[in-house]
């Protein structure tokens, strides 16, 4: 997939951003290509400028998982780590392939169960091979960091990662959970869903995140392309690669991020201006633009940096005040307006956590569907459309 997607920017003459190009752009396009490279891969427009840190993970099972694979990863003889790895085989057969990023080519595997008879689906990424400029142990960390990070996570909201394997050609692929309602930003363009089952997306981003926040690790590049969806209308996190293990599994207070990544303009301002920031502070900010595309299917500004953005300049000078014209036009309630303002406040230290989001009696008060009906007994149609299904 080209590097064309949402993060490239849809905006209008008076700077009030919107998705009618992309529109255009996904009719153009494999639907179910698009759709995976997306959600799945790291598209290529994601910003990657880490600095070098010491960060390791937040549980001991990353911590020994990480040791373990250093450890093979520094052998001359590369196939001491290869005979600890399975195989894809153990995943079923390639049913279809789904697209091809920058790093990354993605499959759906299926796999027949001989005693029920039931077929079982799986997205499974085979990452690319290793680049001249690389070393062996160089490599190897990039390749299992983001498996060793997301396959300690266990929620309903974050998408479960099973394996680390190798094919036939002895490439590594991740198998995960396949996800066959597609990824939020499809059913954003489709603006088809109703406030209520807007509203229950957003809450489980936010479930989602106040795990992981609470696991001490930031996602750092959320965004609807990252955001998968379920036939029963789940909201899943994928994509752990420029994730960041702010805080150990025995540590209290934690440390903060390095380095530019993600998405411009889902990046916190706090990141274009200081060297060190808190990934998951970042991932509130984040999280409240996706809240303003589900609302709008638009983009607020560029980047949230005041030198290169009229549009961000404007809205830190309303903030105090809490009268950005976009926001009283697009959010007639007034405690939808107070959330986004609060996760969208230009100051880190007095915005709102994760955790604290969870907590606020508005959120709260949000019905979320299971099996697409919830609480009060409404029904959710989350643009929910199967490429791929078991058979």
């Amino acid at each position: 997939m080209s590097s064309t997607s949402s993060t490239q920017l849809y905006f209008t003459d008076n700077m009030v951003p919107d998705l009618t190009t992309s529109k255009q752009q996904k009719n153009t396009s494999s639907s179910s290509s698009y759709m995976i490279d997306s959600a799945y891969n790291s598209p290529s427009s994601t910003i990657d400028s880490r600095r070098p840190s010491n960060t390791s993970v937040s549980q001991r099972k990353y911590c020994d998982e990480q040791q373990t694979i250093d450890s093979y990863s520094s052998s001359r003889n590369k196939s001491h780590y290869n005979q600890h790895t399975g195989s894809v085989k153990d995943y079923g057969e390639c049913y279809r392939r789904l697209g091809e990023g920058t790093s990354a080519i993605v499959m759906v595997f299926r796999k027949m169960d001989k005693v029920d008879k039931t077929t079982k689906l799986y997205a499974v990424k085979q990452f690319r091979k290793r680049s001249k400029s690389e070393s062996e142990k160089e490599y190897m960390k990039k390749l299992t960091s983001e498996f060793c990070i997301s396959s300690t996570f266990s929620h309903p909201n974050v998408v479960e990662t099973i394996d680390l394997v190798l094919n036939e050609q002895k490439r590594y692929c991740t198998v995960m959970e396949y996800c066959p309602g597609g990824d939020l930003f499809s059913c954003i363009m489709a603006e088809r869903m109703s406030e209520r089952e807007k509203l229950c997306c957003l809450k489980q981003l936010i479930q989602g995140l106040a795990y992981l926040h609470g696991m001490g690790v930031a996602h750092r590049d959320i965004k609807p392309e990252n955001l998968l969806l379920t036939t029963e209308g789940q909201i899943k996190i994928t994509d752990f690669g420029v994730s960041d293990v702010f805080r150990f599994a025995w540590e209290n207070q934690g440390h903060k991020s390095r380095g530019l990544v993600g998405s411009e303009p889902y990046i916190a301002p706090e990141a274009f201006e200081q060297k060190e920031y808190w990934g998951s502070i970042a991932d509130v900010w984040s999280a409240g633009i996706v809240f303003y595309c589900l609302w709008t299917s638009g983009l607020i500004w560029r980047k949230a940096k005041k030198s290169s953005d009229k549009a961000y300049t404007i809205y830190t000078r309303m903030h105090p005040l809490q009268t950005f014209d976009p926001f009283s036009q697009h959010f007639p309630s007034i405690e939808s307006r107070r959330i986004l303002y609060k996760m969208l406040d230009p100051n880190p230290n007095t915005r709102i956590t994760s955790a604290d989001l969870l907590e606020d009696p508005w959120i709260q008060s949000i019905p979320v569907c299971h099996y697409g009906i919830d609480s009060l007994n409404q029904r959710h149609d989350h643009v929910i459309k199967s490429k791929i299904v078991a058979k």
